[in-house]
C-alpha cells in the first residue's frame, strides 16, 4: 500500500474529526464507558478543535493519506503542559497518532510516525494508556522508553498513562509490523 504524509490544512478538519471519533476508543481502556468517550469526543475532537490546532503556533498537525484520502494524523504540541517528570517536561509532545483501523498492520502508522518525527528532529514525549499494549510495543520499537506515569481524565474516569520519551528523533527505528 502506498501512503504519503503532508501538513494538515483547514479543509482536513472534518476528516480529522471523523478519524479521531473512530479511533479514540481504540486508544482508551476497554472498560471505558461509552458515555465518557462520547463526551470527550464532543469536547475535544470536533472539526472546530482541529481548526484551532491548525492556527496555533504551538501545534503541528500532519495527515496520512492513502489514494488521496486522509486515513490518519498526528498532533504535536510544542508547548506541552508540564507533567512533573523531569525527563519529559519541556519536550514537545506527540499528543495524538491515529490511523483508521482498516490500515493497521500495513505500515501506515510507521510511515506517519517516521515522517512526523523527522519534522520534530529532536527529543519528544508522548503518553499512552497503560493497557494499550499494541501502541506501547509500537512506540518502544521506535525508540520510546517509559519515564513515568500520568493521569488522563476522560469525563468522570481517570486513566493511567505511561509517559514515554524518545531521546533523539533521528535514531533508527527497529523493524515494525504496524
Amino acid at each position: 500500500m502506498l501512503f504519503s504524509t503532508r501538513t494538515a490544512r483547514p479543509a482536513d478538519a472534518e476528516a480529522l474529526s471523523d478519524i479521531a471519533s473512530q479511533t479514540f476508543a481504540l486508544a482508551s481502556p476497554a472498560d471505558s464507558s461509552a458515555k465518557a468517550l462520547a463526551a470527550y469526543i464532543r469536547g475535544h475532537l470536533q472539526p472546530e478543535h482541529f481548526c484551532l490546532h491548525l492556527i496555533s503556533r504551538a501545534k503541528q498537525l500532519r495527515v496520512l493519506e492513502h489514494d488521496g484520502v486522509v486515513v490518519g494524523y498526528t498532533l504535536i504540541d510544542k508547548a506541552a503542559q508540564a507533567l512533573g517528570i523531569e525527563a519529559a517536561d519541556g519536550l514537545p509532545e506527540l499528543s495524538r497518532c491515529y490511523v483508521l483501523p482498516e490500515h493497521h498492520g500495513q505500515g501506515a502508522a510507521q510511515r506517519l510516525l517516521e515522517d512526523t518525527l523527522a519534522q520534530v528532529g529532536g527529543a519528544i514525549r508522548l503518553t499512552v494508556n497503560e493497557h494499550n499494549s499494541r501502541a506501547i510495543r509500537f512506540y518502544q520499537r521506535n525508540g520510546f522508553r517509559q519515564v513515568g506515569e500520568a493521569i488522563f481524565v476522560c469525563g468522570p474516569e481517570r486513566h493511567r498513562d505511561w509517559v514515554m520519551v524518545r531521546a533523539c528523533a533521528t535514531a533508527e527505528p527497529e523493524a515494525a509490523d504496524d
